[in-house]
């Protein structure tokens, strides 16, 4: 341990010691979000709850120099009202308090170095930052952590509970890097993977763990990033911050992955998707709750095609990774009530919280496949060329097997971008990427053998424009020519207990494209043979429907064609498109959740905006103009309330 480490973990312990004797009289029976919190937050903390009834709740973002603006002395007011809010408008709330670039400029006073980086002068870097190692700074940052934590115990316990995380910043905002860019000065590097770095993070995870956790009694759980459960490629990366968590937060968790409700078909999504979902949906062991956030990607070129589109199948491929909570900038909450895409909203709130199968009310599978050219498996490299990131040529080969199906990619470009600048840049929808998801997206629901029974389809309709169907996107349908002529489904194992009859309501969402096709859907009713729920006829009329079905025996235990629980079926020789297939426990929900009929075309940002020359030329870009936006409202906010005082 180095001589910053030690002065400070001497320092650490004594302040520690101090607070859980002040904190001992709490009592708080919380522990972390409860699932029926999960679903859309406003990121922008500013937005009128009545007039969006979607929001599970908000946020209150706090910087250590806008509190303590002189030593030792506290402006709380921030936190008081954020507090206050919510618990008097019943939803739930998470805080955060940034330090790093937003040290108050007395500590500075006190010998703490002040840290220059090379990226200072790029579109909306921060001026400088402290040396995070300094003896001084850690004496001071932790004196602020701890006054953060006494003043909330002096809430009631009603008031505590509304509070239902803590994301920590250990460095620079949630990144959870010490710096943008490099340091002018070497001496002051802090490398994001570097021993020191690390050494610091972990210091600071366990006094927020002292100060907030169960330890203190206010039983406030922590939101972290940057850890994983395995190394990548060799690499230890986060491991040992993962061990940490584990090992001293035993109730659970947080973690921030917010790529995944920005878009879909982003370079990398299946490790994203598959390294912690075990731990999200049915978990067994540690459980972890993940937050994303849309922030001004949604005004970008390529979001711009459709907004409604994107963000539905932004918040479909967030709820398949698991995705807790999804924090929206109150620009796109603003825009969604006029436009009409708060559906995907409301659908993400439908399934944020079906976590466990057992007690799970919904489930749902979006039908879907992308190609994926990172699968050698699938697409060998000796028919379709070497598998790397960069190989165009190759993922466009891949695509032209599908191109009868509606597969293509719009913008060639984008295939080699990395989903930060994909996000910003691209211009066009692509079927084929970079790891992306392949499968169905999915929560509880899952298709037997997809691609054996059916085949995928892409732009159903025609090329995507500005008016095109949310479900147009991606399909599947029968292919009666090639004997694919059944969709088999079956729920997670734990959705149905037992092999006796129970009332279940299943939604399919179809495209009636032929006049006089007709298919059915059978279900697993404990008999021989599983029996005919319903028949459906088309009328040709080139529109989405949705075909509603209550079952009132249905067992649901596997018992039908290939383990299904329900199949739909090919009823003639023509060929039906079907997008998303859903379960509901018991009698259907009125009134019914539905998209708007009229896909209107959006008139906000136009074209979109690029990024501007600079703005993503740092790792982990948190579009600063859009989030400037953001804390400009909360101010405005803040300001007003302290008037109507």
């Amino acid at each position: 341990m180095n001589k910053y480490s030690l002065e400070s973990f001497n320092s650490t312990k004594k302040i520690i010691l101090i607070a859980l004797i002040a904190f001992s009289n709490i009592a708080v029976s919380q522990v972390g979000p409860q699932p029926s919190s999960f679903g859309v937050w406003d990121r922008g903390e500013a937005m009128n709850i009545k007039e969006y009834p979607f929001l599970k709740g908000t946020s209150c973002d706090f910087s250590w120099d806008e509190v303590e603006k002189s030593p030792g002395e506290y402006d709380w007011s921030i936190l008081d009202n954020a507090v206050e809010r919510a618990y008097k408008e019943k939803i739930s709330l998470y805080i955060s308090f940034a330090a790093g670039p937003k040290t108050p400029e007395w500590v500075y006073e006190k010998g703490v170095p002040k840290v220059i980086t090379n990226a200072t002068k790029n579109p909306g870097a921060f001026d400088h930052y402290p040396y995070y190692l300094s003896p001084e700074y850690k004496k001071y940052y932790h004196r602020f952590l701890t006054e953060v934590a006494k003043h909330i115990s002096s809430f009631s316990k009603e008031k505590i509970r509304a509070i239902s995380f803590i994301q920590v910043k250990t460095g620079c905002t949630g990144d959870e890097c010490a710096y943008k860019g490099e340091p002018v000065d070497a001496i002051y590097s802090l490398p994001v993977k570097s021993a020191k770095w690390r050494e610091f993070r972990l210091e600071t995870f366990a006094l927020h763990d002292q100060l907030f956790g169960k330890k203190s009694g206010l039983n406030i759980s922590m939101l972290l990033n940057n850890l994983e459960p395995q190394s990548k490629d060799g690499k230890n990366n986060f491991v040992q911050e993962w061990d940490w968590a584990t090992k001293n937060l035993k109730d659970g968790f947080g973690i921030k992955n917010g790529a995944l409700s920005r878009g879909h078909h982003l370079s990398g999504e299946i490790d994203a998707v598959n390294t912690f979902l075990p731990y999200l949906v049915d978990p067994k062991g540690v459980t972890l709750f993940r937050r994303s956030e849309m922030d001004q990607t949604w005004t970008r070129p390529w979001y711009q095609l459709n907004v409604q589109l994107n963000f539905y199948w932004g918040a479909i491929n967030a709820l398949n990774a698991g995705q807790s909570v999804w924090d929206v900038t109150s620009g796109a909450l603003k825009v969604s009530k006029e436009q009409g895409f708060d559906y995907s909203f409301y659908f993400f709130n439908k399934y944020a919280g079906q976590i466990h199968p057992e007690t799970a009310t919904d489930a749902f599978c979006a039908l879907h496949k992308g190609l994926n050219a990172a699968d050698t498996k699938a697409y060998s490299e000796d028919t379709y060329g070497k598998a790397t990131h960069g190989n165009i040529e190759r993922m466009e080969k891949i695509t032209a097997e599908y191109a009868k199906y509606g597969a293509a990619n719009d913008d060639k470009n984008a295939l080699k971008m990395g989903q930060v600048k994909q996000r910003g840049n691209q211009v066009g929808f692509n079927d084929a990427g970079w790891e992306i998801w392949p499968d169905n997206y999915s929560r509880l629901l899952y298709q037997i053998e997809p691609d054996a029974t059916s085949i995928p389809l892409w732009r159903v309709g025609g090329p995507i424009t500005t008016t095109s169907s949310i479900y147009s996107r991606f399909a599947r349908g029968f292919e009666h020519a090639t004997g694919k002529d059944a969709m088999y489904f079956k729920l997670h194992e734990g959705f149905s207990k037992d092999n006796k009859p129970k009332v279940m309501s299943i939604t399919v969402v179809w495209y009636d494209a032929t006049e006089g096709s007709k298919w059915k859907l059978d279900y697993d009713a404990g008999t021989k043979t599983m029996k005919t729920a319903m028949t459906v006829t088309g009328k040709g009329d080139k529109k989405w429907h949705h075909e509603v079905i209550t079952i009132k025996d249905a067992v649901f235990k596997n018992g039908g064609t290939k383990g299904a629980d329900f199949v739909v079926l090919n009823a003639d020789d023509k060929d039906d498109i079907f997008s998303l297939v859903e379960v509901h426990r018991g009698e259907q929900e009125l009134p019914l959740l539905r998209p708007q009929e009229e896909n209107r075309a959006f008139k906000g940002s136009a074209k979109g905006t690029k990024y501007g020359k600079g703005e993503n030329a740092v790792e982990g870009d948190k579009e600063k103009k859009g989030k400037r936006g953001d804390k400009e409202e909360k101010r405005e906010k803040r300001k007003k309330d302290k008037r109507n005082k």
